[in-house]
C-alpha cells in the first residue's frame, strides 16, 4: 500500500526510508494539507455588520451614534477594512499555492468580493452624512465666502 507524498525536493530523504521504517533524515515524509483560512471572510462579515449597525443606529437617532465620529468609523469599517480583508485572502491563497498540499478555497474569495460590493453600498450613507456635516460646517464658518 503506497501513501501520497509530496514531490521530492532533492536528496533529503534516504532511499528505502518511509513513514513506517523509522529511518528518516529528519524531514517529514508527508505533510498535512493546509487549508485557506476563513478568518478574512469572518472578519469582513463582522466589519460589514458593524458598519451597517452604526448607520442604522444613526438613522434612528440613537444618542451616541448621531456624532460624526461614528459615521467616520463606519466609513473606515466598510470600504477600507473590508477591502483589506479581500487583499489578505488573495495574498494568503496566492502564497499557499506554492505548496502542493495547500487546499485553496475559491468560495471564500467569491464571498469576499460580494461582501466588498455590499461594503461599498453600506459606505454610501456614511459618506453622505459626513458630506452633510462638512457642508454645514463650511456654511456656518464662512470658509468659502
Amino acid at each position: 500500500m503506497s501513501t501520497l507524498q509530496p514531490p521530492s525536493m532533492g536528496p533529503s530523504v534516504n532511499p528505502g526510508s518511509g513513514p513506517f521504517t523509522g529511518a528518516t533524515s529528519g524531514i517529514s515524509d508527508y505533510e498535512e494539507p493546509r487549508r485557506a483560512s476563513p478568518l478574512p471572510l469572518i472578519l469582513a462579515i463582522v466589519l460589514l455588520v458593524g458598519s451597517a449597525s452604526v448607520w442604522a443606529l444613526d438613522f434612528q437617532g440613537i444618542y451616541p451614534f448621531t456624532y460624526d465620529y461614528f459615521n467616520l468609523a463606519g466609513y473606515v469599517l466598510t470600504p477600507f477594512l473590508v477591502f483589506m480583508c479581500l487583499a489578505w485572502d488573495a495574498a494568503a491563497q496566492r502564497a499557499g499555492r506554492r505548496s502542493p498540499w495547500f487546499d485553496i478555497r475559491p468560495g471564500y474569495s467569491r464571498a469576499l468580493r460580494v461582501i466588498a460590493v455590499a461594503a461599498l453600498v453600506v459606505a454610501v450613507p456614511h459618506i453622505l452624512e459626513m458630506g452633510r456635516s462638512v457642508g454645514e460646517w463650511v456654511v456656518q464658518t464662512g470658509v468659502l465666502s
